[in-house]
């Protein structure tokens, strides 16, 4: 549990260094960062241990009651941020029962649904973009940037990095690191997609526009991807509107093979092996001294 937490808050620095300058920048490192904070357990269990971590210490009994007493807590966090993903994941189901579909483009359904104002991506399986119901009153530019944004996110399989996001979230809510990089990764998925749609010669006023128009007060929950989200539509609109080069590969590939040597490093340390019980003398300090008194020839006198 220290190891990954200690991992955690050096991948969420890390993070930070890379996207100081730029906060796009980059999502396969943040990505890369939660899926070995999700399976740090598992290289715990396969990498070899090497002994350098001082042995803890045997409080007599009472350290493990204060660790079932952690897991229990530990557990019951999970539970509900599990049942969370999984009513937001019914949530996705209802809305594709009351949408209805009116194209499929590249083997994305596109369906109408009520209540949005703008469209939402969602679906790791069946891929799926909801646009709102006035869909047909928008011109046809802002219907093929809308698209062209959604689509990008199936392209780059954001969905099923959310979901992996989300579920590191639910096993790690006590973790602010792990929380900070989810939300991270959310904000560079759009980002990613905002330069998508530009590269594709969308005017960039025009579809600040479109952005601000589609921007929803509230974010829906789990794993669905919207359009516009109030709470980054600034920090996006500004990024528009300004000229970013793009990430240099080899910088992103060696952060992510720092963050790996970093994983694999934390997860093969383990405790230096306890000292065994101090071997039980031969012979009583009363039996020493008896014998030392003793006579060696009681019978000469």
């Amino acid at each position: 549990m220290t190891a990954m937490l200690i991992f955690s808050g050096l991948g969420a620095v890390t993070v930070w260094l890379a996207g100081r300058r730029d906060a796009a920048r980059d999502p396969r490192l943040t990505t890369l960062c939660l899926a070995l904070v999700a399976a740090f357990p598992l290289l715990g269990a396969w990498l070899p241990k090497l002994p350098l971590l001082p042995a803890a210490a045997d409080a007599g009994g009472s350290g493990a009651g204060g660790i079932a007493w952690l897991q229990w807590v530990w557990a019951g966090g999970a539970a509900v941020a599990l049942l969370r993903l999984l009513l937001a994941q019914r949530g996705i189901a209802r809305w594709l029962t009351r949408s209805q579909l009116m194209a499929t483009v590249a083997g994305v359904e596109i369906r109408k649904l009520e209540g949005l104002r703008g469209p939402v991506a969602a679906g790791v399986w069946r891929q799926v973009v909801f646009v709102p119901a006035a869909w047909h009153h928008w011109s046809a530019g802002a219907r093929q940037m809308a698209l062209d944004h959604e689509l990008a996110h199936h392209r780059r399989r954001d969905p099923l990095w959310r979901w992996l996001a989300e579920l590191t979230c639910a096993l790690n809510w006590f973790n602010p690191a792990v929380i900070w990089m989810a939300r991270r990764l959310a904000v560079q998925c759009e980002f990613a997609c905002d330069a998508a749609v530009l590269r594709g010669g969308a005017p960039a006023g025009d579809y600040a526009r479109l952005l601000c128009a589609c921007a929803e007060r509230r974010a829906p929950r789990g794993p669905l991807l919207a359009m516009a989200g109030s709470s980054v539509l600034e920090c996006r609109v500004r990024r528009l509107v300004r000229t970013t080069g793009p990430a240099s590969g080899w910088r992103v590939a060696g952060c992510c093979a720092l963050t790996l040597a970093a994983a694999a490093a934390l997860t093969m340390l383990g405790p230096a092996p306890a000292a065994g019980p101090t071997p039980k003398p031969i012979f009583t300090p009363q039996e020493v001294e008896m014998r030392w008194s003793a006579d060696p020839f009681p019978g000469e006198r």
